[in-house]
């Protein structure tokens, strides 16, 4: 033997008599010649479409006519035809194909030239670029976000076809599976929102979720979607963890309702309603003591106003004292000049006087309404005298007003009252009387807080003890549960599963209520987009333009 030895270099020379060796595409440069091709022929079929839509239509009908032909030849004696020839079959197969018009043969032209002329792909990646390229076209069109209809009408669907196209590829069913594919590859983005936000809500209702949110009150995953079927499998499942979670959406909501008169409480206890009353009245008291209240037109308005209306509700044989004797109080009051500490007093008897007449409502409102007049009157004149404490004064007055309307709120729960729990319905009944114009206009203290309150708050409240339901919740489980483990390990392990069979709904209420499962159903990190119809059109158009484009104007026969 030789001992002769091949070198490096002696390898990378051409042997005699060997075939130059082809270049080999770069994938990159393959893959962007691809793209760039598939995006000329998307272009020219998008612009061809409405050729290529009554061409396709057309081809359908010629299709359908050869079958039944077809038909006719195999079943003659069924209905009596007879039987065409074959001379007969290829005339009629000619005739449907030759029908052609000049927009036709133009579109085929243009298709012709496209294929002696433009890239193409010389890699699997090319393949997937190029009939991505052709997708993109039709999607840009589609109306929104330019680069979300790219990816989504566009990458995924063609990507999508091009897979199931390779898969199929050489076989009768590779047409068919390219369209099935574009299809479902449409579908593979919004699948994948949904996994991610499995429950989507309107953005009125995101908004009023996060006021929710804001004011410390936590959500259930049913709560904050809507969903009603959600919301019972909670209050069902949960049972204990439920209610539990129910009393603490109580507490959550009545302190974000008490902060609104500077409460820090969870419950609206008379004891916690009594101590705000003195520090708010505390407040307006030392605030008014340092400046005297000024009286002006508009402060004799208020009251000759408030006289009136309780006046035209009330006949004269029936009228209280106590309104009139206010009036005259105050009026010689401000005539003496009206001191802070006087003012102190004057409000202080007006408090009192109302509530010894809470059960008289025209009584109560007119008392309030001297009240507020007084109040206004000093806010004018603590403006003119000490303007630094105006915005003091304003938020004690705030608080009081507020004040009013949750003392409002508690009575209305009846016999509930001397639990503290304030309601979505019961503020809402408590403030909607005081101030219609600011409901209207969204713009009260509790108005946010009412509309969240009484859209999302529904309660967790059990359907009740529905033997059927308790059977399907708790007995099923523990029957199947009890069967596999007789199967398994006999008596003891029949009576083992029927134990864990009936935890398991107990355990599938607290998993939905538990901090982790609320916050990932409660998740808006995704707005599946919903296809619109300019969507669907450009979906269409670039399905329509890749069939076109491989000569599939014609189902096969």
């Amino acid at each position: 033997m030789s001992n002769f030895k091949e070198t490096p270099a002696l390898k990378k020379m051409p042997r005699l008599g060997a075939a130059p060796q082809q270049p080999q595409p770069s994938t990159i440069g393959d893959v962007a010649a691809s793209g760039a091709s598939g995006l000329v022929r998307g272009t020219a079929e998008t612009a061809m479409l409405p050729v290529t839509v009554p061409r396709m239509a057309g081809g359908l009908t010629d299709w359908l006519s050869y079958k039944l032909v077809d038909f006719l030849t195999q079943h003659n004696d069924l209905v009596g035809a007879p039987v065409p020839t074959e001379e007969q079959r290829e005339a009629l197969k000619a005739a449907m194909t030759s029908q052609n018009g000049p927009l036709d043969r133009a579109q085929d032209a243009v298709r012709g030239f496209m294929d002696e002329n433009l890239y193409a792909p010389k890699t699997t990646p090319g393949k997937y670029a190029e009939t991505v390229g052709e997708f993109v076209p039709g999607a840009v069109l589609g109306g929104g976000n330019l680069l979300t209809n790219v990816v989504k009408y566009g990458a995924v669907p063609g990507l999508a076809s091009e897979a199931a196209g390779q898969a199929t590829e050489g076989t009768k069913l590779e047409p068919y599976a390219r369209l099935v594919g574009a299809l479902l590859g449409s579908g593979i983005v919004p699948a994948g929102e949904r996994l991610i936000t499995p429950l989507p809500v309107s953005a009125e209702r995101q908004l009023m979720n996060q006021t929710l949110r804001n004011e410390g009150i936590e959500l259930t995953g049913g709560q904050a979607s809507g969903s009603t079927t959600l919301r019972n499998a909670e209050s069902d499942l949960g049972g204990a963890a439920a209610k539990k979670f129910s009393e603490m959406q109580d507490d959550q909501h009545t302190r974000a309702a008490l902060s609104r008169a500077g409460i820090s409480a969870d419950r609206a206890t008379p004891e916690v309603m009594h101590q705000a009353l003195t520090r708010i009245g505390d407040d307006l008291d030392a605030l008014a003591a340092n400046n005297s209240l000024i009286p002006d037109p508009q402060f004799a308005n208020d009251i000759a106003t408030a006289r009136r209306d309780y006046n035209s509700r009330v006949g004269e044989g029936a009228r209280a004292p106590v309104v009139e004797d206010s009036i005259i109080d105050i009026a010689r009051l401000v005539n003496g000049g009206q001191r802070g500490e006087t003012y102190k007093a004057t409000r202080s008897r007006l408090e009192e006087e109302q509530a010894k007449n809470w059960h008289n409502r025209e009584i109560s409102e007119a008392l309030s309404a001297i009240r507020n007049a007084m109040d206004d009157a000093m806010e004018r004149s603590i403006a003119t005298q000490d303007p630094n404490s105006l915005n003091a004064w304003r938020e004690a007055k705030r608080q009081y007003r507020n004040f009013l309307d949750l003392e409002k709120a508690v009575a209305a729960a009846g016999e509930d009252a001397p639990k503290g729990i304030i309601s979505p319905s019961h503020l809402q009944s408590a403030t909607r009387p005081q101030s219609p114009r600011a409901s209207a206009q969204e713009d009260g203290d509790f108005t946010a807080l009412v509309k969240a309150g009484k859209e999302v708050l529904k309660p967790l409240s059990s359907s009740g003890g529905s033997p059927v339901r308790s059977f399907i919740q708790k007995g099923i489980p523990a029957l199947v549960s009890a069967g596999a483990g007789g199967k398994l390990a006999g008596g003891h392990g029949a009576m083992l599963g029927a134990i864990a069979g009936g935890a398991v709904p107990y355990a599938a209420g607290r998993i939905l209520l538990s901090p982790p499962v609320r916050a990932y159903l409660q998740n808006q990190l995704i707005q599946p987009t919903r296809l619109t119809s300019p969507r669907v059109a450009a979906l269409a158009q670039a399905l329509l333009s890749q069939q076109a484009a491989q000569g599939q104007q014609q189902p096969n026969r």
